[in-house]
């Protein structure tokens, strides 16, 4: 029952999202990246927080004519103490299109971090300990160009992950050095339908995508934005509906287990030591107790002494002022 009540507790707080509120420090410069090129960007490697945190305020100077609403990228560099993404990004950049995080130590995507930003398109996450990828995290935003999660610990990635979006709009899509999977960068679409595929027989997919022997033709990085309609090509590529595998489930259910008893024995561990204390404590109780009586009993003992020196000492006075004399049996 107390385990019970402290694991969903800790749901509680990831779910409805209460976190510390706090502020970012932006460097503000223009930059270009793959695929979709020059962007202005917030640079920042001063999250102070350890938790992921809600962003009140903003800070940095803008490049000359630049502002708030200008800035569509944010690269977040080395910071060892940032566990959750940060939200509320939009309520500052409206705008935001693309995000680079390099070497922090957040280790899963729960599904909605990018959910505010209804422009995103391109997304490069490196050098961290990510392990696990939510079938949601791109639910709200098909516009998807470049999904680069290379040089991290991936074990898991969500079955849905591709299906907010046609796959034929990808222009880059790369998972090399991971546990999981060390494919390289592809940016044909025959290129990124294997990596798909690898994905799903490693990483926790199953239903393998197909295609026909003929490619799709690589995408320019200079055409007109792209929708998330069919394309027109020669390449026909079947997707089956994409559902949470048993197995997927099965390891997720597991784990859950794992740490399910890992803390519950440690609450049994807490528990007898309190149970130890309140015993040990009870037994300094009752030896106070004793000390107490034993005092209560000494000072009854030297009440009475004090009252027998009180009387001796009387007597004593008598016998020095009065002299005893006997004379015909009489006392004088």
């Amino acid at each position: 029952m107390k385990f019970s009540i402290f694991f969903t507790i800790l749901l509680s707080l990831q779910t409805f999202d209460l976190f510390e509120s706090f502020t970012i420090n932006c460097t503000f410069r223009t930059t270009s990246l793959d695929v979709i090129g020059s962007v202005y960007q917030c640079y920042t490697s001063s999250i102070p927080r350890t938790s992921g945190e809600i962003i009140t305020n903003v800070t940095g100077t803008h490049l000359s004519g630049m502002s708030n609403i200008n800035v569509t990228g944010v690269y977040i560099e080395g910071n060892r103490t940032l566990q959750f993404f940060p939200r509320n990004f939009s309520n500052f950049f409206p705008n935001l299109k693309a995000i680079d995080i390099y070497r922090t130590t957040i280790e899963t995507l729960f599904g909605n971090e990018f959910d505010e930003f209804p422009l995103f398109e391109y997304i490069w996450w490196n050098t961290s300990p990510l392990s696990t990828i939510s079938s949601r995290l791109f639910e709200k935003t098909p516009k998807m160009v470049q999904i680069d999660f290379h040089g991290n610990q991936l074990q898991r990635v969500g079955y849905d992950l591709f299906t907010p979006f046609n796959v034929t709009q990808l222009r880059r899509l790369c998972f090399h050095t991971n546990p999981c999977i060390t494919s390289d960068i592809a940016t044909s679409q025959a290129n990124i339908i294997n990596v798909i595929n690898i994905l799903r027989q490693n990483c926790t997919y199953h239903d393998p995508i197909t295609t026909s022997t003929t490619q799709l033709p690589i995408t320019s990085t200079t055409q007109s934005p792209i929708t998330t309609t069919t394309q027109p090509s020669t390449t026909t590529t079947t997707q089956k509906p994409l559902t949470c595998s048993n197995a997927t489930i099965e390891n997720l259910v597991c784990d859950l287990k794992d740490s399910m008893t890992e803390v519950q024995d440690d609450l049994l561990t807490k528990d007898d030591e309190i149970n130890k204390l309140k015993t040990d404590l009870a037994e300094v109780k009752n030896q106070l107790d004793q000390t107490n009586n034993k005092l209560d009993n000494t000072q009854n003992e030297v009440i009475i002494l004090q009252s027998t020196l009180k009387w001796v000492k009387s007597e004593l006075e008598w016998l020095h002022n009065h002299h005893c004399m006997c004379d015909d049996n009489k006392i004088f």
